[in-house]
């Protein structure tokens, strides 16, 4: 896990959509700390860019020193909105962390190593994306790593296979499919039919009609008219 990172807040008395676009317009960000289970929280204006940076490259499990000035909190981000447009932050929210308190988390998981079974033609799909653990808010790790170097065709991986780092427990379910390879898809000429693919045979007679339709009509013969009738001089 990485260091956590030092955040430097303020109290936010102004409220309302006027004074947000006031607030993110000076680089700074709505954000609201909830209180430790009391129902309590404190709204706080935190830096735009430290946070936006935080989630981009350390993902939502970061953990914040937030200096409040007169004390500080170890806090997580447990919600952000963002523009749906522009993708910009507009508002977070933070909730205290016992560094002490083992919490449930939801990681990352990347797939390493290069499967053998892909090597005979096999196709290797990951159909595991994220896995839930149990840890110290301290231990959370960025993302959790399976390797599929003994996979090989028509075998697979679950969630039991990872090697969990020190202190983590598996909450997800570990007969759950993390990874396979399978063998490349047959397309058969009655699947490309059924997707509209295959162009249907034309009916009869209408081949010979189209053939009719391309052939151009000859020239009539010098002193001959459109009806091959002579011509009086």
């Amino acid at each position: 896990m990485a260091d956590n990172v030092d955040l430097q807040a303020k109290p936010r008395e102004e409220r309302g959509k006027n004074a947000a676009r006031r607030l993110r317009a000076s680089g700074m960000l709505p954000a609201v700390l909830y209180g430790n289970g009391d129902g309590s929280s404190t709204a706080l204006a935190v830096p735009d860019r430290v946070v936006d940076y935080t989630l981009h490259h350390m993902g939502d499990n970061a953990l914040y020193d937030i200096d409040l000035g007169a004390g500080g909190s170890t806090a997580r981000i447990v919600d952000v909105q963002r523009d749906p447009v522009s993708g910009r932050l507009l508002h977070v929210d933070f909730a205290p962390v016992d560094m002490l308190e083992r919490i449930e988390v939801t990681v990352p998981l990347h797939i390493v190593g290069e499967a053998p079974g892909t090597e005979e033609g096999g196709v290797l799909q990951q159909v595991a994306y994220e896995v839930q653990i149990e840890t110290l808010p301290g231990d959370i790790p960025q993302e959790l790593t399976l390797d599929v170097s003994s996979l090989g065709m028509n075998e697979n991986l679950t969630l039991a296979d990872l090697r969990l780092p020190d202190g983590i427990t598996l909450v997800s379910d570990p007969e759950e499919v993390a990874a396979i390879v399978t063998a490349p898809t047959e397309i058969t000429e009655e699947d490309l039919e059924a997707a509209g693919v295959v162009e249907e045979e034309p009916e009869e007679g209408e081949e010979g009609a189209e053939e009719a339709e391309g052939e151009e009509e000859p020239a009539p013969e010098e002193g001959e008219g459109p009806a091959d009738q002579n011509l009086q001089a």
